[in-house]
């Protein structure tokens, strides 16, 4: 990486930690709009000098991919269990970094978070060059067990790539007995989701978070006008929600455009993530780029794990 490089990466984590952690903390007040959260993480990242990779959350047994519609009106409620995912780019260097709040006061959900915490402080410890994926995902694990809980096998932390969130390298939260080796120089996430459920996730309700999987054109008129919004332009292969384009496009149009450009192939939907007996996910995570030396660049300076 050249110095330039590492720079950005640098300061995009500075600026993800920060959101992130401004966010949680609106959340954690009973009472709190998502779609405001959202919105103001998203407008903070810029009025930062970041660029927006994305600004998600994910409630109670939702693990990820949830972004609220602009009419929602979901608020935070006691005893929730809220994750907080903010990713931030600069010229497509990404920092991808997430936290859990349980919304007021209760702690009734403290040894998943705190199962989540460990878990990701555990797997950080052994990153070096050479280190085995195999061994990142026991160290995972064997945290969670140790408060009573299981790690999410079917989701993964992972390799980043500039402009790509997932680098081509997953990297498990248990044991796979993969011996594949993490190289110097390499950026990765790791992004433990701790349950007292089965462990596993699938696809539930509606999608209002996508990316463009195939650059092509479309027949489609409205298809061609979400392609050609500036924003998704910008964005090139990170996701993007659907409040950017029914606030700009319409309900209707925008709607219509992302069907049609599901169907073409072009664009792919990533529906909410549940676990798949309803047990309640815990997420940490943070993004580093490896070396002799780790550089935990998304850390930031209230974090504890």
């Amino acid at each position: 990486m050249t110095p330039e490089t590492i720079q950005q990466i640098l300061q995009a984590g500075k600026i993800a930690s920060k959101v992130r952690r401004e966010t949680a903390a609106k959340l954690k007040n009973p009472g709190y709009s998502y779609l405001k959260a959202m919105d103001e993480a998203e407008a903070q990242i810029l009025k930062l000098g970041g660029k927006i990779a994305w600004a998600q959350m994910a409630v109670n047994d939702i693990a990820a991919h949830y972004c609220p519609e602009e009419d929602d009106q979901s608020t935070s409620q006691e005893c929730q269990l809220i994750k907080v995912d903010i990713g931030v780019h600069i010229e497509g260097y990404i920092a991808d970094n997430a936290m859990t709040i349980e919304v007021g006061t209760s702690n009734q959900y403290k040894n998943h978070i705190k199962a989540a915490q460990n878990a990701l402080k555990a797997a950080i410890k052994l990153v070096q060059p050479g280190v085995q994926l195999w061994q990142l995902g026991e160290a995972q694990m064997s945290e969670a067990e140790a408060l009573g809980l299981t790690t999410i096998k079917n989701l993964s932390g992972h390799t980043i790539d500039q402009y790509k969130v997932h680098g081509g390298i997953s990297i498990p939260s248990y044991n796979t007995k993969d011996k594949t080796e993490i190289k110097a120089n390499t950026q990765i996430a790791i992004e433990p989701f701790v349950t007292e459920g089965t462990g596993l996730i699938k696809e539930k309700g509606q999608a209002t978070i996508f990316m463009i999987e195939k650059q092509r054109s479309t027949r489609s008129l409205y298809g061609q006008r979400i392609l050609n919004y500036p924003t998704i332009k910008q964005q090139q292969t990170l996701p993007f929600t659907t409040r950017w384009l029914t606030r700009s496009l319409g309900k209707s149009p925008a709607l219509l455009g992302l069907k049609q450009l599901q169907q073409d192939g072009i664009i792919k939907a990533y529906p909410p993530l549940a676990e798949i007996s309803k047990g309640m996910v815990a997420q940490f995570e943070h993004s580093m780029v490896v070396g002799d030396k780790t550089k935990i660049y998304t850390r930031h300076e209230d974090d504890e794990w």
